[in-house]
């Protein structure tokens, strides 16, 4: 019981992570101008045609980078699952070699 409850805490970690870093992305203006106000900013200086159609797929966006950071945040959460496995099993096995 306590393996599974350690395994879920990973993914529950991992994901927690990836979801704030990708809220700081969204929200905040950085360096990657990956943000929502940097993109309707730069949108203000196009003509109507082209603004309404980035406005348009703005929530298509939005939507793109929350599922990726699922996807991300689950595919790490693995890899570090894999890790913690094999280093438990490693442990374990030196320790019933010593015994």
């Amino acid at each position: 019981m306590k393996k599974y409850l350690h395994i879920d805490m990973v993914t529950g970690i991992t994901l927690i992570v990836v979801f704030f870093c990708t809220y700081t992305l969204l929200l905040q203006d950085n360096f990657l101008h990956t943000s929502i106000s940097s993109i309707i900013i730069k949108a203000r200086h196009l003509e109507l045609k082209p603004h309404l159609i980035v406005l348009g797929f703005l929530p298509i966006y939005i939507s793109v980078v929350i599922f990726g950071s699922v996807l991300l945040g689950i595919y790490l959460s693995s890899i570090i699952k894999y890790a913690l496995n094999f280093s438990i099993k490693k442990f374990s096995f030196v320790q019933r070699k010593q015994c």
